[in-house]
């Protein structure tokens, strides 16, 4: 995959209307403008770690194989309509139940739907840089969608913060790939801007270091995550789990930067996908 030093953002509120289906694609009534904030990739700056991380009895891993819900098929099926599908992202009390897709860049998914065609409320995409197949698993996944005034694709992740117990009745994030079904459970949400040289680049966490003292270490990005989440839940993480970024614009403002960020890691094999998810402490 060409990996150039973009990266993406999404966008705000436009008026809209969808017809939602299970795996029918939406027909789009006219919206408004569109308005990208696209920061530049660049290195962070190492802080004292404070979110709860326990070392690692093993070596990390590439895959996880915890269950199996059938989206790798809803996956594979799609992929065969545009082979730019990589996956399939559902959350279950949300309208987000869509094919996952992919290009070399962050840009062409902002503003076409996932046949190709103009549209301001984009699709779903994962970052370029990511990837959730057997030879090439990132320890971080990053994947994009919008927050439409209409409720499609990412606006639904804003319910995290609207209402104080949807956190604990839809805690899990299934993904797949082509191949392989997932879970992943939520351990924090939180706005944060999305402008290049802002305190939090959330978005160039891919690759982990297990060194002691470099930057773009797990505790670094963890320690970030637990000075701004919103939330503070009983979900232990650990060095060699995998991670899940989504992110949308937080608000209306089109020029607004703020995206709002859903943090999940991987359910480990055997692992009860709710536990840690109960109990959790509201910031606000």
């Amino acid at each position: 995959m060409d990996k150039k030093k973009k990266t993406i953002i999404a966008v705000s509120a436009a008026a809209a209307a969808f017809a939602i289906t299970a795996g029918v694609i939406f027909l789009n009534k006219p919206k408004e403008p569109v308005v990208e904030v696209t920061p530049e990739v660049t290195e962070a700056t190492t802080l004292p770690a404070t979110a709860p991380v326990t070392e690692a009895e093993t070596e990390p891993v590439t895959t996880y194989e915890p269950f199996s819900n059938g989206l790798c098929l809803k996956a594979q099926e799609y992929h065969g309509y545009n082979s730019d599908t990589v996956g399939w992202i559902r959350i279950s009390g949300t309208v987000i139940d869509y094919p996952i897709t992919q290009t070399g860049d962050n840009d062409y998914y902002i503003d076409k739907d996932f046949y190709g065609n103009p549209d301001p409320a984009g699709w779903v995409f994962m970052d370029y840089r990511c990837g959730i197949r057997s030879d090439y698993f990132t320890d971080n996944t990053l994947l994009y969608g919008h927050n439409m005034a209409s409720g499609v694709m990412f606006s639904d992740l804003k319910n995290y913060e609207r209402y104080a117990d949807f956190y604990e009745r839809n805690p899990i994030v299934e993904v797949s790939s082509l191949t392989t079904d997932y879970q992943y459970k939520i351990f924090a949400f939180m706005p944060c801007n999305g402008v290049h040289g802002s305190d939090f680049e959330f978005w160039n966490y891919i690759f982990f270091s297990r060194e002691k003292e470099p930057e773009w270490t797990l505790r670094e990005y963890l320690s970030k995550i637990d000075a701004k989440s919103l939330i503070t839940t009983n979900v232990d993480l650990r060095e060699d789990d995998k991670y899940l970024a989504l992110s949308t614009c937080y608000g209306g403002d089109t020029t607004d930067p703020t995206r709002f960020v859903v943090l999940a890691r991987m359910v480990r094999p055997g692992e009860d996908p709710y536990e840690g998810t109960t109990g959790s402490v509201r910031r606000y």
